[in-house]
């Protein structure tokens, strides 16, 4: 079973109808998987009425009104122009390798002029713009394609693919870098793709409590929902077991603060944002 699979499961009726229901969006890869395990099973009564889409789509539909809270980039939140306050303590984050962010190349660094962009990307062009200009002192033109390697190196002499397909792609190919790695290696600190964010006043506190338990009992699943995915994936469930508890991280403390701040300011620095967000929690 894909990750996907499991957001067509029959949603438990909550009491009253759908009008009173939240709208929640989530993201459908794997990475996420932990964190919305316990409302996609529907392991407990909640209200939300739950809509997937990518992090792009989902965070125009909050700006738009039409979710109440969501998962969203790092990103997304810097460019918003209302205020949104973030769920505290949960996020998604990595402290080390990645996997999930790789830039694939045909030669050397130094022979990129073009880099083909997984459409899909959100935080991690920023991110890959950041390093090739601060880390890499390079500034390659981009040029944006459907996740697909080697039609990607067919018109670029790099290609940045991100999620699911690039664990897909695992191993397939030699001359890779994971950019997460050398975001630590450049800064010593985590990097924060995304976190739960709402609009102001239309959370409440029950809703945060269904999102933290929802991840309280996605990470008590994590063998399972490795299993499921192993069963239509390209790798083993051990493959998938490790991504999901050497490779990532869900806790959304200090440390995972200050990386986000950072990449901020870089993002800021380069003209990727128009300014440095403040990061506005749920909570007094």
């Amino acid at each position: 079973m894909e990750p996907r699979e499991l957001f067509h499961q029959p949603t438990r009726k909550a009491s009253g109808t759908n009008k009173e229901k939240k709208l929640l969006g989530i993201d459908p890869s794997l990475a996420f998987t932990p964190l919305t395990y316990g409302l996609i099973t529907n392991a407990f009564p909640h209200n939300f009425l739950i809509k997937s889409d990518s992090l792009k789509g989902n965070a125009a539909a909050l700006r738009e009104g039409e979710l109440e809270i969501s998962l969203v980039s790092s990103l997304a939140y810097a460019l918003k122009k209302e205020t949104w306050r973030i769920v505290p303590e949960i996020c998604l984050a990595s402290a080390g390798k990645v996997g999930h962010v790789q830039l694939f190349f045909k030669k050397g660094l130094k022979d990129i002029r073009t880099v083909a962009v997984d459409s899909s990307a959100a935080s991690e062009e920023t991110l890959l713009r950041i390093l090739m200009r601060e880390k890499f002192l390079q500034s390659p033109d981009y040029i944006y394609m459907t996740a697909d390697l080697p039609a990607m190196l067919d018109k670029a002499e790099a290609a940045l693919i991100t999620g699911d397909q690039a664990l897909t792609y695992a191993g397939r190919h030699a001359s890779r870098l994971d950019l997460n790695e050398e975001w630590v290696d450049l800064t010593g600190l985590p990097f924060v793709y995304a976190f739960w964010a709402g609009r102001e006043f239309t959370v409440s506190a029950d809703d945060l409590k269904n999102v933290h338990a929802s991840y309280e009992i996605g990470k008590l699943n994590l063998e399972t929902i490795a299993r499921n995915v192993s069963d239509a994936g390209t790798h083993t469930w051990a493959f998938y077991h490790d991504y999901l508890t050497k490779n990532l991280t869900y806790n959304f403390s200090d440390e995972e603060k200050e990386g986000l701040l950072e990449f901020y300011q870089y993002a800021f620095f380069y003209g990727y944002t128009e300014f440095i967000p403040d990061l506005h929690f749920y909570g007094p």
